[in-house]
């Protein structure tokens, strides 16, 4: 009766090692499940002749030693030995079409980050800051406080910043509360502007024109816009030095207008006088449409003059 329930040699034993090694050789991975635990379930405590046998033979098969956990492990388990480890997955380019490694990802500067590092190359003030559009406040002045042109100054900073040129507005009040020494307040901003921006392209007086019966307009990409009108001083009464000069930009920028936009400029007017371009070269002085404009029909022709001066701006190697 022993004989009879005699215990049979355990090759079911070295047939689940040499499979399971296989399949380890073969890479597949088995997640986190505990190795250890596996080998030593099937392993047992004792080994018979059988399992021996098993394990000569996939040593000379594979490579490895099954009963060698590490072994195992190295050969069949790259998922677990390198787990926690940043690893180069392989695909299926040619080594010599493989690209560079990018190098790390920099958040780019903002806009307003680059523009800051740039001169200001633009400066708008007003030295009639109550002038303002009817449509906008039923009336054609606000006293004492900045009117819808300096909406129509901030439109044209916009412009420039969105084309890579700094530019500023000073909203400083000059017409209230005594409006005939407007020009005269207005030059100590014009002085202190250039003072402050020497690398300045352009100095503007930014006004809107009025006593006009009704509003002049044009379309631009079928959108009706302001007329745009320059005005020059030709140093009659003041002495302007820069009168030539300050005509030249103003030509300049009124025929790229023209270029770009027609029928938007209305003129390029000299009349008697200084308008504080005595003190510059590049200031001009610059109307965009009328009391009876809307402020959408002004702010469209102020784009239009921000896109052109950003343009001269960038030509002229700045």
């Amino acid at each position: 009766m022993r004989n009879r329930f005699k215990e049979k040699p355990r090759l079911g034993q070295g047939f689940t090692v040499l499979l399971l090694s296989f399949f380890c050789l073969m890479g597949f991975g088995i997640g986190d499940f505990s190795y250890t635990m596996l080998l030593r379930s099937e392993l047992g405590g004792k080994q018979s002749e059988e399992v021996s046998i098993s394990r000569e033979l996939c040593s000379f098969l594979c490579g490895f030693d099954p009963f060698d956990l590490v072994g195992v492990l190295q050969k069949g388990l790259p998922y677990s030995i390198t787990a926690g480890r940043n690893v180069r997955v392989s695909s299926s380019y040619p080594i010599e079409e493989l690209p560079a490694e990018s190098p790390l990802h920099l958040e780019k500067p903002s806009l307003e980050e680059e523009l800051a590092k740039k001169p200001v190359e633009v400066a708008i003030y007003h030295t009639h800051n109550a002038e303002t559009y009817i449509p906008l406040d039923k009336k054609s002045k606000v006293q004492g406080k900045n009117g819808g042109i300096t909406l129509v100054g901030e439109e044209i900073i916009k412009t420039l910043a969105k084309n890579g040129v700094r530019g500023v507005q000073d909203l400083t009040i000059h017409d209230h509360p005594n409006f005939p020494r407007s020009y005269i307040e207005s030059k100590k901003t014009a002085s202190r502007l250039l003072n402050e921006h020497t690398e300045l392209k352009v100095l503007i007086d930014l006004h809107r024109d009025a006593g006009i019966p009704k509003k002049q307009t044009t379309t631009i990409n079928g959108q009706e816009s302001a007329l745009i009108l320059f005005v020059i001083g030709n140093g009659q009464g003041i002495p302007n030095p820069h009168w030539r000069e300050n005509l030249a930009l103003a030509r300049k920028v009124a025929n790229r207008l023209e270029e770009k936009y027609p029928g938007i400029v209305k003129a390029v007017r000299i009349k008697n006088g200084c308008y504080n371009q005595n003190l510059s070269p590049k200031a001009i002085l610059v109307e965009i449409g009328s009391d009876k404009n809307t402020l959408e029909e002004a702010l469209l022709a102020g784009r239009c003059l921000g896109e052109v001066l950003a343009e001269l701006i960038q030509e002229s190697g700045s």
